[in-house]
Parts: structure tokens; C-alpha cells; sequence
């Protein structure tokens, strides 16, 4: 029988373009584009998902029993979900809010421990900031130890 957090799918959201708003309009409104981000987040995910703030403007989001299909759908969404979100007030421009997403999954049984799917998820994530932010990657399979 599997246990609950056994098999699912990791995304780690970075939000691209907050600096701009925190060094133009204010700490107030970034504290609104956080809080619209969370939104987001809370519109997109299902109950028995987890998603959490883990400081800045870093966000991540647990999927539960999600493969690999269903956590590349969600990050997927989650970008273009991000598009909406719109911190100039009229007559102002800035940068276009986005994320920048790297997901990991885990198999029921798979050989990576939380720790390893956590730096997947991580590296993943930091290869879309390198590539021009605003899309989603995800980790390749972690691959099973051979027998010696």
C-alpha cells in the first residue's frame, strides 16, 4: 500500500521581474503581487496538494500522486496562469511578471529521497532562469543504482 507523499510531483516557482516592482512602486506593491501570486497558487491547487512560500519570491508547490505528465501540465498552466498577473498601474510599464519553474518527480518507490528531489527540482528551476525565464523544466528520471 503506498503512503500519502510517496509518489508525486515537486515544482519550485521563482517569480521573475518582482525586483523591478519593490524598487519602482514600493514594498507595498510587491506585498500585492506576492499576495496575487498566492492566488494563483490557492486557484490551482487541489487539497490534498501543499504549496508554500519559502521566502522572496520563491514559492513550491507539492503535487500529490502526480507523474510526470500531470506536474508538466500543472507547471504549464502555472505559466501561463502568471501572465495575468499585472502590478503597473495604468499608465505605468514595467516588466511582465512570470515564473520561471522546475519540477521534479517521484515514483512510488524511487530510488531519490526527499533531499534529491528538492536539488532536482532546484537545479531544474535554475537551468529556466539561465534559458530566459518564463517557462517550466523538469528534471530528468533519477536513475535506478545498477547491480554490481
Amino acid at each position: 500500500m503506498e503512503r500519502p507523499g510517496e509518489r508525486g510531483g515537486l515544482l519550485f516557482i521563482d517569480l521573475d521581474n518582482f525586483k523591478p516592482i519593490n524598487d519602482t512602486l514600493g514594498h507595498e506593491a510587491g506585498d500585492a503581487a506576492l499576495v496575487a501570486v498566492a492566488g494563483v497558487l490557492r486557484e490551482m491547487t487541489r487539497p490534498v496538494d501543499l504549496a508554500a512560500r519559502l521566502g522572496g519570491d520563491e514559492f513550491a508547490l507539492w503535487l500529490e500522486d502526480a507523474d510526470a505528465a500531470a506536474t508538466g501540465r500543472r507547471a504549464a498552466a502555472l505559466c501561463a496562469a502568471a501572465l495575468s498577473l499585472s502590478p503597473w498601474p495604468p499608465g505605468r510599464q514595467g516588466p511582465q511578471l512570470s515564473f520561471s519553474i522546475g519540477g521534479a518527480v517521484r515514483a512510488a518507490g524511487a530510488p531519490q529521497g526527499p533531499d534529491a528531489l528538492v536539488a532536482a527540482a532546484d537545479a531544474a528551476m535554475y537551468a529556466v532562469k539561465r534559458g530566459g525565464r518564463g517557462h517550466w523544466r523538469l528534471a530528468p528520471p533519477p536513475r535506478a543504482e545498477m547491480a554490481g
